[in-house]
């Protein structure tokens, strides 16, 4: 018996490891979590008050609410679909990689508190930096969940080689390099960093990232090993 199969749970009944077993409910908590949180932050964005022939002037003072909602839901996107990808490889779940998506789901739903923060205080320093820092941390948890994928491969579909694991560790990490980054720039000038949160998500919004992995995975290296 291989390392994989001596780890790996059965198809059918119970896993043979605790809190080992198909990702299923694991993604509908997910999936359930990130559409709750990318609701409430609209719901979070007041009506205009005021009287009729004043509407327009009041909805122009929404304009940077609206910009910052969508900011908040372009990122969360951005997540969830990394989220789906590594879920499209992911076969099983064991304990400690159902309880880091936890710990980014934990994160995930404290989006509305800081993204309301920076909203009332788009200029501020302290609440552009706290937002980036909140980005960060929830896509570093992020890479940090393919990087346990990888290194625990019977959690994988087969199909999947050692050098592609290997070589797409560190790109996981991106967006949380590219949040990193982009809370220095609102560090030192606020207004640019708001800027550079909304041009992070640019290369996964655009599929320039996913092209790149996609790459990654039709190297040379990885051919030969597919057909060994």
């Amino acid at each position: 018996m291989s390392d994989d199969d001596e780890h790996r749970a059965p198809e059918h009944g119970v896993p043979e490891h605790p809190g080992m077993g198909p990702t299923r409910r694991l993604e509908a908590l997910i999936d359930g979590v990130f559409a709750i949180v990318m609701t409430i932050i609209v719901i979070e964005i007041d009506v205009p008050k005021g009287s009729a022939p004043n509407l327009l002037a009041a909805l122009g003072g929404n304009v940077p609410t609206l910009l910052g909602y969508g900011l908040v839901f372009l990122t969360l996107g951005t997540v969830w679909f990394g989220n789906r990808t590594q879920s499209d490889f992911a076969r099983y779940a064991d304990h400690p990689f159902v309880w880091l998506n936890l710990l980014m789901l934990m994160l995930v739903s404290f989006v509305p508190y800081t993204a309301n923060l920076l909203a009332h205080y788009p200029a501020q320093r302290v609440a552009v930096v706290t937002y980036g820092a909140h980005l960060t941390a929830i896509a570093l948890v992020h890479g940090s969940l393919w990087w346990y994928l990888t290194a625990h491969p019977w959690l994988l579909h087969p199909g999947l080689t050692e050098s592609y694991l290997a070589r797409s560790r560190f790109p996981a990490f991106t967006l949380g390099l590219g949040f990193a980054v982009a809370t220095l720039i609102g560090l030192a000038l606020p207004l640019a960093g708001l800027i550079a949160y909304l041009l992070v998500p640019v290369p996964f919004v655009s599929g320039l990232y996913y092209r790149w992995l996609t790459a990654l995975a039709s190297s040379e290296v990885d051919k030969e090993e597919a057909a060994e």
